[in-house]
């Protein structure tokens, strides 16, 4: 899964390579190592929006919530989603037809099981700054996204070697048709939910966890 990502680009990095301006870029705090658990604000493009950067909160919470008490429990249990189920769970079945969105990072983190041991990698694509495919929601003055994951490729599935799992990470000619609000059904997104190349992939041990 992947619940903790590095965000580190500055406003002006992710205008140009988004082409997108960001009218908040003054109240984000890029960092090393973002913890979804933290619920941090994190930039995000939308199919709403596709020419703004906006910030969101990690952590998806349904509109048709009505209970504060189940909407701070949501928050914890949205921070991923996978992407098979998406289309049937009633938290994600309407944002992922609707309110899709991609999150900017240039690296992620994840931890390999060896025996007694959990080894830490940093994982990082060919692109100096990637985008994961994400959905969104509103819940009054909440705005939270959750980023999709999948079945691992060969790398991820070395590394994430007990679930096999990794984020949703776009090709960058896929970012825009992945937020494309033509594209409202699982038939017409099904040419974009595919694993990132391992070989347009790095990792490298950030440090042995006993």
């Amino acid at each position: 899964m992947c619940f903790h990502l590095s965000a580190t680009a500055t406003a002006k990095t992710l205008e140009a390579r988004f082409n997108a301006s960001f009218p908040n870029a003054t109240i984000f705090e890029p960092g090393f190592a973002m913890n979804a658990f933290a619920h941090p604000k994190l930039p995000v493009i939308t199919g709403e929006e596709p020419e703004q950067l906006l910030l969101f909160n990690w952590g998806l919470v349904p509109a048709w919530v009505k209970d504060e008490a189940l909407a701070q429990k949501l928050k914890k249990s949205t921070l991923n989603t996978r992407i098979e189920t998406a289309f049937e769970k009633p938290s994600f079945r309407e944002a992922i037809r609707y309110q899709r969105c991609i999150i900017p990072a240039d690296a992620f983190y994840e931890w390999q099981h060896a025996g007694k041991d959990k080894i830490k990698f940093k994982v990082k694509t060919n692109q100096e700054i990637f985008a994961f495919a994400g959905i969104w929601d509103t819940w009054r003055e909440w705005k939270g996204f959750s980023i999709l994951t999948m079945p691992a490729n060969p790398l991820m599935a070395s590394i994430h070697n007990t679930a096999k799992r990794m984020p949703f990470i776009l090709t960058q000619e896929n970012e825009m048709k992945w937020i494309d609000p033509e594209r409202v059904s699982k038939e017409h997104l099904n040419e974009l939910i595919v694993p990132y190349p391992e070989e347009k992939m790095t990792a490298e041990i950030v440090i042995r966890d006993s």
